[in-house]
């Protein structure tokens, strides 16, 4: 299963706190972020590179929806030059 981004946030807790809103509908999520962990810098609030939130590739248009009235698509990269 291959996920891929759909969101970020300024810290993991965030990441995490919308990501269980998809518990309901059966949707795994995953959280990357570059945080130490849950005693760490991710625990007290935002980070510098702040946290994504991955979900099933075959199920991103349905989180997209689902998820529209509180996040917005993470910014697309440009092409390489």
């Amino acid at each position: 299963m291959d996920f891929v981004e759909v969101a970020r946030f300024a810290s993991r807790l965030e990441a995490e706190t919308v990501g269980h809103a998809l518990d309901p509908y059966d949707i795994p999520f995953m959280v990357k972020s570059e945080d130490i962990g849950y005693f760490g810098p991710g625990a007290e609030g935002p980070t510098l590179i702040g946290a994504s939130l991955c979900v099933p590739e075959d199920r991103v248009s349905e989180v997209s929806r689902l998820l529209s009235c509180i996040v917005k698509p993470p910014p697309e990269e440009p092409p390489p030059a």
